[in-house]
């Protein structure tokens, strides 16, 4: 038997039901597969989305760690260091979010309003 559960001397025949099912999922799975590479692609090449995709992956590993609250360093140097405003936006969001998440709502609170205030200023 071969992929898909064709043997050679069945090539020759007309698939079974059964085989073109198992043929349709598999070419299903290997199109999502592509577009999974596509998407992971398109994120790569943008600089935006890489950093966004960086920060992400920050917090999730400080938050397997047990050490959530230490990715608001990173996010403060983040904000320190780029005026790309959608960055600063996902910074103060995930920063808000996570001020939020260890009880210091009232930081998360002033910090969210300042990510308002600079995009009320930029806004046209």
């Amino acid at each position: 038997m071969g992929l898909l559960g064709l043997s050679a001397g069945a090539a020759a025949q007309e698939p079974s039901a059964e085989q073109l099912r198992m043929m349709q999922t598999f070419l299903g799975i290997m199109q999502d597969y592509f577009a999974v590479i596509e998407s992971a692609h398109e994120i790569n090449a943008d600089a935006e989305k890489s950093a966004i995709l960086q920060l992400q992956k920050i917090q999730e590993t400080y938050e397997d760690r047990g050490e959530k609250a230490r990715v608001i360093e990173v996010l403060r140097d983040v904000l320190k260091s780029t005026r790309n405003q959608t960055i600063r936006n996902y910074a103060y969001m995930m920063m808000g979010d996570v001020l939020k998440d260890t009880g210091r709502s009232d930081e998360a609170i002033r910090l969210l309003r300042e990510g308002l205030k600079e995009n009320l200023a930029a806004a046209p």
